[in-house]
């Protein structure tokens, strides 16, 4: 008898700890990328801790569902370039709730210098009204 108790809490316990781990908590982040003419003909590359993420044309935006805690993101860009990430961002994402991170492009002597910065969702609204949300982000091998 003593047996089958132990075995059932076992189980029991068991059982709680799997559907636990199987409700991860996530937060969406949207990459926006509404840069005006500034390197309008060729794709940025998003990175989400130091992952690549999804690459942009301008006026569009892609959608991501991340783990809670901390995260960091940046960003290249494409043609003729060095190819290399700007300054990592630090976003904490939260459960439930939504980050929006854009492109912003800064006079830095003769080059244009991109990097990522989190803004208010009252920001985004009209940079995400003009864009189209990219849903295939990654080409496929």
């Amino acid at each position: 008898m003593k047996t089958i108790k132990l075995f059932s809490l076992t189980v029991f316990l068991l059982i709680g700890a799997l559907s636990t781990s199987a409700q991860t908590k996530t937060g969406q982040v949207y990459l926006i990328r509404s840069t005006g003419y500034t390197g309008a003909a060729v794709n940025y590359s998003f990175f989400v801790d130091g992952q690549l993420a999804c690459k942009m044309k301008n006026k569009s935006f892609s959608i991501h569902d991340l783990p809670v805690g901390e995260h960091t993101l940046s960003v290249s860009s494409g043609g003729i370039s060095t190819g290399k990430k700007s300054a990592p961002l630090k976003i904490t994402v939260t459960d439930g709730n939504v980050n929006y991170v854009s492109v912003v492009s800064t006079q830095a002597g003769y080059a244009n210098k991109i990097t990522c910065q989190e803004i208010t969702e009252n920001s985004a609204a009209p940079l995400l009204a003009k864009a189209t949300q990219k849903k295939d982000c990654l080409p496929k091998n």
